[in-house]
């Protein structure tokens, strides 16, 4: 599989396959313009290899699925999600081959997702190394949260309001999310006035 186009969006793992998961996956392969990298594009494929009891187990069923639709919407041209090569070669989490793209396309590069509950007030995380790898603000990149985006699709009129909405709630219940902190972070941001917005935000 060759490299594709490098699009403003840079999108880890545990990102893409947040996505995978949702109703609206075929509007976001189709409308919002993402590039992972070679270490992502690896990582989803062994999440796509069951063994032993994650073969019975749901959970890891539906990542694994989710997995393999973010490969198919990748290796499929016509796709709004490419992959390129990170740049560097050893790295071998997901998350620190976002970096280096990011170096190598400063002039593209708008906006970095990543599926992060980490405290980076304590330097944990993926975020966290993102910005200690990253001068954001001279890059001018930002770290949105994955509501975000979904809001933005619906603004430009590709998912209702009402479903950007439901699906930002989706994210959080699919990947287990319920702390205060982890639900501020979800909705972080988003465009819209949405009744499913936690009363705390």
């Amino acid at each position: 599989m060759s490299d594709g186009p490098v699009h403003p969006i840079l999108a880890d793992t545990d990102a893409l396959i947040a996505y995978a998961r949702l109703d609206c996956w075929k509007t976001i392969r189709t409308h919002l313009f993402v590039t992972t990298t070679n270490v992502c594009y690896r990582e989803l494929s062994e999440h796509t290899k069951l063994s032993g009891s994650e073969k019975h187990d749901p959970e890891a069923n539906a990542r694994a699925t989710a997995a393999q639709n973010v490969l198919d919407a990748i290796d499929d041209d016509s796709s709004s999600i490419s992959r390129k090569f990170c740049g560097q070669s050893g790295i071998s989490l997901g998350e620190h081959s976002l970096p280096p793209l990011a170096k190598q396309h400063p002039d593209i590069v708008e906006a970095i997702l990543m599926m992060d509950q980490g405290d980076t007030d304590r330097a944990e995380g993926g975020r966290a190394y993102v910005r200690r790898k990253l001068d954001l603000d001279e890059l001018a990149i930002e770290l949105p949260s994955l509501g975000a985006p979904l809001g933005i699709l619906a603004k430009e009129g590709y998912l209702t309001e009402e479903q950007a909405c439901a699906e930002i709630n989706k994210i959080a219940e699919k990947e287990g999310w319920q702390s205060c902190s982890a639900l501020k972070r979800i909705w972080e941001s988003v465009p819209l006035d949405c009744d499913e917005e936690p009363d705390f935000l």
